[in-house]
């Protein structure tokens, strides 16, 4: 990684759910300003990393910093103030009357506080988050009422008004028509670089990660077994899907 400082540094991790392992001494290092993907099978622990990442799933051991700051249980609220998460599905009933921009101003609650009434600040944010996605005319539209694509710009858009130097994103072109993939393909591409972020993406999607990412690793049964540059993991996918 040369002498560029990590935003997430993952070291020996180990998790486990009932008893079972999911990560297995995990180690991994994103310098600031990188986009990583992170590709493998369901199952491969792809998930739990964004989760202990968010400080969700306390690890077994080893050692994870974010920011340079580590996961402990006094840091995380901390951290998750730097950090923030766009999952894979954001759903609200359709009958329920959720503006867009109610939505996108829940990003803001991790900062503002659960409670709080949003300010001149939060509204600013929240705002220049849904303009920067190009849905700042959807703000007053039903989010239950939204297409796929739409929906998901206003998802990214609620990460972004937290303000966070981390982006993690988990499937975020899941379900998609391909048209939209593309679409949100160059919107992380714009919103990683245009906030100089760090961000990590978890996808299935080869294209998505081939076009989009700085890099990108493989991970089975809970650890990294290999690394790739984007023109690389593409022929090296393609090969296998044939073989």
């Amino acid at each position: 990684m040369g002498s560029k400082v990590c935003a997430i540094l993952a070291d020996g991790i180990n998790t486990a759910y009932h008893g079972l392992p999911v990560l297995q001494r995990f180690s991994l290092q994103v310098p600031e300003g990188e986009l990583l993907g992170v590709f493998g099978p369901n199952g491969a622990g792809k998930s739990t990393l964004l989760k202990v990442c968010l400080g969700l799933v306390p690890p077994v051991s080893g050692n994870m910093r974010i920011c340079g700051y580590r996961m402990i249980r006094e840091n995380v609220p901390f951290v998750r103030k730097l950090t923030a998460y766009v999952p894979q599905s954001f759903d609200v009933d359709r009958r329920m009357p959720v503006m867009a921009a109610e939505v996108v101003m829940m990003g803001r609650f991790g900062r503002m506080g659960l409670f709080s009434r949003p300010g001149p600040n939060d509204h600013l944010a929240a705002g220049n988050a849904l303009d920067m996605l190009g849905v700042g005319h959807l703000a007053e539209r039903a989010f239950g009422r939204l297409s796929g694509g739409e929906k998901q710009r206003v998802i990214i858009a609620r990460g972004l008004a937290q303000e966070p130097r981390v982006l993690l994103m988990d499937e975020p072109t899941n379900s998609l028509d391909w048209e939209s993939q593309r679409r949100i393909c160059r919107l992380i591409r714009e919103v990683h670089t245009d906030r100089k972020l760090t961000t990590i993406i978890v996808s299935h999607d080869i294209d998505l990660l081939a076009d989009t990412c700085d890099r990108i690793v493989l991970m089975e049964q809970g650890c990294i077994v290999m690394e790739r540059d984007p023109s690389e993991f593409r022929h090296c996918c393609r090969g296998q899907a044939h073989s």
